[in-house]
């Protein structure tokens, strides 16, 4: 039976070994590299099943990786395969890059839009995030065409609605209240 794989206790200890050899850029590289990995389905597949044997699975991850990403990055490849958990690598990298936020004092934003934001809209709702919540901010962003217009965003555990959708809704709920 696989055992689960805490992204934030793996990202915890790259983290600190990050930190202590001075290599935080270097193994948010890696990370990067290691998570695109996880794009191809037939290395997932074959890394993290459990009925091939570990030798065969640090093998391989040792001849793919051994020249792109360091040793250690290798070796925690190796680890999550033996426990069937290379899948895992985009939860770790995420965790550590919030570590790696946290450490500058950036905090994270989503923005969620009906259509893709233009560079200056973009740069306009994150200064706006950025005001808000006293902090320079990361954003990334997302289009869902069911909020129909206006924006949505996500900035640590706070939630700024400005969608259409959100609006109607709430008009609705009003309507039918009133009646």
């Amino acid at each position: 039976m696989s055992r689960t794989v805490s992204a934030r206790r793996y990202a915890q200890a790259i983290y600190d070994i990050a930190l202590e050899r001075d290599d935080v850029d270097k193994w948010l590289d890696d990370l990067s590299v290691l998570s695109n990995s996880v794009r191809d389905e037939t290395f997932v597949r074959f890394v993290d099943s459990p009925q091939i044997e570990s030798e065969k699975k640090t093998s391989v991850v040792k001849e793919v990786f051994a020249e792109v990403v360091s040793e250690l990055a290798v070796n925690l490849t190796c680890l999550l395969a033996s426990r069937g958990a290379v899948s895992s690598l985009p939860d770790i990298t995420d965790a550590f890059q919030e570590f790696v936020d946290s450490e500058k004092g950036v905090e994270r934003a989503e923005i969620i839009s009906a259509v893709s934001l233009t560079k200056t809209q973009i740069e306009s709702i994150t200064k706006d995030l950025s005001l808000l919540v006293g902090k320079e901010i990361s954003v990334t962003t997302l289009t869902d065409e069911s909020i129909i217009g206006g924006f949505v965003a996500r900035v640590g555990d706070r939630l700024i609605d400005g969608s259409i959708k959100t609006r109607l809704d709430d008009m609705k709920r009003e309507l039918i209240k009133g009646t």
